[in-house]
C-alpha cells in the first residue's frame, strides 16, 4: 500500500492554470502527393505533446491541433517568423 507524502510539493492552481495554457509551435516539413515541399506552423497544447509527436510520425496533424500557416515549397526565412511573431507572439526559434 502507498503511503500518502503530506509533505510532497504540489503545483498550485495558478501553476496548474499557466501550465494549462502554455502551447507550443511546431514547424513541420513535409511534401505534397506529387513529392513538392510543403511545410505547416502548428499550435498544440504543451501538455499534449507525446501525443502530437506521435500524430506527426505517422503523416497526420491532429485534430486538437491548429494549423496557423502552411504553403509550398520551403517558409521564407524572415516573412513567416515576422507574421508569427506579429499575428501570433511566437518566436520561432530552432531546438
Amino acid at each position: 500500500m502507498d503511503s500518502f507524502d503530506i509533505g510532497r510539493r504540489h503545483p498550485t492552481h495558478q501553476q496548474r492554470l499557466a501550465a494549462e495554457k502554455q502551447v507550443n509551435v511546431y514547424f513541420i516539413p513535409g511534401t505534397d502527393k506529387a513529392g513538392k515541399p510543403r511545410y505547416a506552423y502548428v499550435v498544440s497544447s504543451a501538455l499534449l505533446h507525446t501525443q502530437f509527436m506521435q500524430a506527426v510520425q505517422t503523416g497526420a496533424i491532429p485534430d486538437f491541433a491548429v494549423v496557423v500557416e502552411e504553403g509550398s515549397g520551403l517558409p521564407p526565412e524572415n516573412a513567416i517568423k515576422d507574421k508569427m511573431l506579429a499575428l501570433y507572439g511566437f518566436e520561432h526559434k530552432e531546438t
